[in-house]
């Protein structure tokens, strides 16, 4: 196999490619790097110095106790992944963070659907090698049980927001990380946030917390909202306002920070995955963002994976789609612009163009099933759609689209939802089916 054929074979999916003065070409795309050992999703995903910590998840199966560290090279490659001290407890959807030597492990679930919801905080010491030291259980504890925690640090104060502690929460608490490492008491913030948040991201730049998306219980699909405080005197944080909305709604999404900008990447929309990534320029100042734009997507939809920042350089590591759990980290780096991609000479970001056109036509939703449309019902999401085919009638829900009824339609395969009730459309369906993609079609297509 050619040296050029197995580079294209380790790229994800491109755009094409713009020139630029001199031998080489800006190629929007990801290319992978080394793979995890073990694959997870949940996990938390944390970057000490130049090494990044894939720290227990989900392999699709059970939760994990194991952790994984690899280093950034020069080239923005990494070296192979090596494991190292494991957990004391199984822990997923949850958050992480490095402070002075030390990474801290905090709340999510473990058990039979994440049902067992965790308040305890793990602390391990980084040694010098990069590997970790034994986990060590802190005494201090959070206030409330927290599935799909996130964290923020800012100074030596970590901040614990949202998440699911048997309703989803506004709550926010603290705790100051004393001289020694260890955490003092958690206690409660008196300004919650702006709405209940869960499986949400959150990213700070400056002094500024942003908290970005989120799970619209009511209607099972994914939040546009992004809100943010300052860390004032005292590290306290201000009142939680209101920045500027994404353009695509979106749950289980994770978001990086460079230099002045945000990015919001992957995640679902209602029950499908997305590839959408969005970036926004903060004001540093004010915290106020900027409209949001897309930029160069992932190489596949994906959902509950860690996005970590290295100099110019952006990581995508691990997560779960429709079809199974990841292993794969893939980067790349960042234009003038604030555009993902990386530079390439010219005949192999013709060749990437080439592989790119391919791997859509390969990728492409099969649309194995027709109907004709006998009830419909849009909402702002979807379409809601009884099919009738050989006399049997099904509900599915699509992407919302220009259909009407008595029209005839292809569709995907989707994910099948029993006994689901829509708070949009206060209605029960004993089976509707999710489905990713369906289109117009003739009545004898």
């Amino acid at each position: 196999m050619s040296v050029l054929r197995t580079i294209l074979l380790c790229l994800a999916l491109l755009s094409p490619a713009t020139a630029q003065s001199g031998e080489k070409v800006w190629v929007a795309g990801w290319r992978e790097t080394a793979s995890l050992n073990i694959p997870r999703a949940g996990a938390a995903i944390v970057k000490a110095g130049n090494i990044i910590y894939a720290i227990g998840g989900i392999d699709g199966r059970d939760f994990l106790r194991t952790v994984e560290y690899s280093r950034i090279r020069e080239d923005g490659t990494l070296t192979p992944w090596r494991l190292t001290a494991p957990l004391n407890e199984q822990r997923g959807f949850y958050d992480a963070i490095a402070y002075k030597g030390y990474l801290y492990a905090v709340g999510g679930a473990n058990g039979p659907g994440g049902k067992n919801l965790l308040r305890s905080v793990e602390r391990a010491r980084i040694q010098d090698d990069g590997s970790l030291g034994p986990w060590r259980m802190e005494q201090t504890a959070l206030v409330y049980p927290r599935r799909c925690v996130k964290l923020a640090l800012v100074d030596d104060t970590l901040y614990a927001l949202g998440g699911f502690g048997g309703a989803l929460l506004d709550s926010v608490e603290r705790a100051d990380i004393q001289a020694d490492g260890a955490l003092g008491p958690w206690s409660q913030e008196e300004r919650t946030l702006t709405m209940p948040r869960y499986v949400n991201t959150v990213k700070t730049l400056g002094n500024a917390v942003y908290v970005i998306g989120g799970h619209r219980q009511s209607e099972g699909s994914g939040r546009i909202e992004v809100e943010f405080a300052h860390a004032g005197p005292g590290r306290r944080l201000s009142p939680w306002r209101a920045a500027t909305a994404m353009t695509h709604g979106r749950y289980a999404l994770a978001a990086a920070a460079h230099q002045d900008r945000l990015y919001a990447l992957g995640g679902l929309q209602g029950p499908l995955y997305t590839d959408v990534v969005e970036t926004s320029r903060a004001d540093r100042a004010s915290g106020a963002l900027s409209a949001w734009r897309a930029t160069t997507p992932l190489s596949s939809p994906r959902a509950n994976f860690g996005a970590i920042v290295h100099g110019d350089f952006i990581y995508i590591i691990g997560g779960t789609n429709r079809d199974g759990y990841f292993r794969s980290v893939e980067f790349a780096t960042f234009d003038d612009e604030g555009d993902l991609g990386f530079w390439a000479t010219p005949e192999l970001a013709a060749a990437h163009d080439q592989q790119r056109a391919a791997q859509q036509k390969a990728s492409l939703p099969k649309l194995p099933h027709r109907g004709r449309i006998t009830d419909l019902i849009h909402t702002s999401l979807y379409s809601y759609i009884e099919v009738e085919f050989g006399g049997m009638r099904r509900w599915i829900a699509a992407p919302r689209a220009d259909f009407k009824t008595g029209e005839w339609i292809h569709y995907s395969r989707g994910v099948t939802m029993t006994n689901f009730h829509s708070r949009t459309l206060r209605r029960d369906f004993p089976t509707i089916i999710f489905v990713e993609q369906a289109r117009k079609a003739s009545d004898h297509d």
